[in-house]
């Protein structure tokens, strides 16, 4: 096949495979308008987890030093991350209200839209922008002479200024939707390259400095103090970014509105909507705004709750959730883009690729997990080292006691956030606002009966603070979870997940994780800390060990037939969007390639395929639907 260029000059050649068998797949040729990440199927989701891994890795291994250089200047007592807690429950109620208006969904519209109507998408968006910016300002005005006239004489006057300082998030209040409305059109690497330099660079620079500048301030005036000076400076530093990649944001978008469309950023900010644009709005903003409303009185409910109940919560708060961190690598993979490739489905009639999706993101997103928690895992020795070695984490000794619970909890956690993005995605909007509305109701339930007449802080011991405060609302959001199945199986769609080729073959292939990661410990370990100390070695440990793992894993599980040939044409496709991590992948794709035709002379290859010859047929028609759009849009242009 001939090289060809997608959006943002990606080459989306696939590379001809032992039996050529993704050349019959891809649709590059037959519409060649719709190139990288424009092209419609399941790459996408995959590809953006791709172009991740590379950053994914260099903010583990980084995270060692981060850890050892900012945890003592950014939280060296875990009271200051539970003093943000505090400051952020304390007008939640308020801050859900006022968004009402924009409980509609925004997401989902715009993955639905961009495929058959751009303008009326960007109407969605434009109602956004301006409702937030006008409550956005009432809030910073009433909330602020509340603080003054109420909070000074509360029990939370101490968090005075940090409320004060938060409140100021609230306006415009529409920060961050430019890079919303990307990750809607399925812009995925510019989605990653703004996240990467806003989140691993530009915060943590801008963060530094102000926390140094207003720690310096609070140690040399008493009247703020160290404790303070800090906390006020996390929160100044943790905003300033936000402001500046809402630009870069908005540069990117101008650019791809005007490549594919002939509009530019101007028309977001039109104040002109269709009927059924603002019928949509004011029916979904109506039943949605209950939920948030019932959710933060049920949050609200929860929080003073625990804090008047379980001694030193703040403490324990910032413990727990420093031990589950660390497991929180896990959860670095989202859900493929689960949603938004559902609402560009269904809602345009096609239900089998919609099924296709969820049995493909479960299995892809399981593939990476199982193999992110063998590695935990493996290297629980490692962390053992790290926080009872590095001063830094000398107030979270025992974090690592949650570090193994933590990966448990990690792993199921996709089943309980999937059902939501599959009924957002489906349209089916009442009905997951009641089922929601049930389980907020029924966390005010558990909470009063696991903490006021159970007790279960102070008579479970250890895990009883680990069941309110790890697992947080663990019972009420697995009746939800059931609830919503059986409907969706129901009502919806039919859900089927490929149990051996998404969880047993990766299991087995991951098994050697442990081996290869025991082996580095006991022998190489200790010698090379003794060397280069235990920071360096430690983010030696991680860099080795996860490259090592990911050049055996994917091949091991090819070579027990964990891939059909339409999820290897999948996995080819999305290492041409892989961005940074190309390099890697194309490495790892010809040791994939030779598992697969290991496979095939065992017989195992495409043993336990995903059915995909449905979902096919309707990309294609979905690609004529967008096809017809585009044409539709210049004309009326014109």
């Amino acid at each position: 096949m001939g090289k060809k260029k997608g959006s943002g000059g990606l080459s989306t050649e696939i590379p001809s495979s032992t039996d050529n068998s993704g050349e019959s797949f891809d649709l590059d040729k037959q519409y060649p308008e719709f190139l990288g990440w424009e092209s419609i199927g399941f790459h996408r989701g995959l590809g953006r987890e791709f172009w991740q891994i590379i950053i994914e890795l260099i903010g583990t291994a980084t995270n060692v030093f981060i850890i050892a250089i900012l945890v003592p200047l950014l939280e060296p007592f875990p009271e200051i991350r539970g003093y943000q807690t505090v400051a952020g429950g304390v007008f939640a109620l308020v801050y859900t209200i006022f968004d009402i208006g924009t409980n509609f969904g925004l997401n989902r519209f715009i993955a639905e839209f961009r495929v058959k109507n751009v303008r009326k998408m960007l109407q969605y968006a434009s109602f956004c922008i301006w409702y937030q910016s006008f409550t956005g300002l009432a809030q910073v005005t009433i909330l602020s002479w509340m603080t003054f006239q109420v909070v000074v004489h509360s029990q939370f006057a101490y968090i005075t200024w940090i409320l004060l300082l938060g409140l100021q998030k609230q306006y415009p209040g529409w920060l961050g939707i430019m890079r919303q409305i990307l990750e809607g059109m399925q812009h995925y690497s510019k989605v990653e390259i703004i996240g990467f330099l806003q989140g691993q660079i530009v915060e943590r620079v801008t963060t530094i400095g102000f926390v140094l500048a207003f720690r310096y301030y609070g140690e040399t005036h008493v009247g703020l103090g160290f404790l303070m000076g800090i906390i006020i400076g996390n929160v100044i530093g943790s905003y300033v970014d936000d402001i500046a990649f809402e630009l870069v944001a908005g540069y990117y978008l101008h650019k791809i509105l005007k490549k594919y469309f002939g509009l530019s950023l101007r028309d977001i900010f039109r104040v002109k909507y269709d009927r059924d644009v603002l019928r949509d709005i004011i029916f979904y903003s109506l039943q949605g705004s209950i939920l948030p409303v019932i959710g933060s009185f049920a949050g609200t409910f929860g929080f003073f709750t625990y804090v008047g109940n379980i001694n030193a919560y703040t403490t324990w708060n910032a413990i727990i959730g420093r031990g589950i961190s660390f497991a929180g690598q896990i959860r670095q993979f989202g859900d493929f883009a689960l949603q938004n490739s559902i609402a560009e489905a269904y809602p345009n009639g096609k239900k089998k690729l919609a099924e296709f999706y969820f049995s493909s993101s479960v299995k892809w997103r399981y593939m990476f997990m199982i193999m992110l928690a063998f590695i935990i895992i493996a290297i629980f020795p490692f962390f053992v080292v790290l926080i009872n070695e590095l001063r830094a984490l000398q107030y979270y000794k025992g974090a690592e006691l949650f570090i193994l619970p933590g990966v448990m909890v990690r792993l199921l956690w996709p089943f309980v956030e999937m059902p939501d993005a599959i009924m957002w995605g489906t349209k089916r909007i009442t009905q997951i606002n009641i089922i929601r509305i049930g389980e907020e109701f029924a966390k005010i339930f558990f909470v009063w009966l696991f903490v006021i007449v159970m007790r279960v802080q102070e008579t479970w011991g250890m895990f009883g603070l680990f069941f309110l405060i790890g697992l947080n609302n663990w019972v009420p959001t697995w009746i939800k979870t059931i609830v919503c199945y059986i409907y969706i199986n129901k009502k919806v769609m039919r859900l089927k997940v490929y149990w051996r080729s998404t969880i047993v073959i990766p299991v087995i292939a991951s098994l050697p994780n442990i081996g290869m990661a025991q082996l580095w410990y006991n022998v190489f370990f200790f010698p090379i800390k003794a060397v280069i100390g235990l920071e360096f070695t430690l983010a030696l440990s991680i860099v080795l060990l996860f490259i090592v793992v990911i050049f055996t894993y994917f091949p091991l599980v090819a070579a027990l037939g964990g891939l059909d040939d339409y999820q290897l044409f999948t996995f080819r496709k999305a290492v041409t969007l892989a961005g940074p991590s190309k390099p890697l992948f194309k490495a790892v794709e010809w040791l994939v390639l030779k598992g697969v035709g290991l496979a095939k002379r065992l017989g195992w290859h495409a043993r336990f395929p995903i059915p995909y010859e449905e979902a096919h047929q309707e990309i294609k028609e979905l690609m004529e639907i967008k096809r017809q759009a585009l044409q539709a849009n210049k004309e009326g242009k014109d």
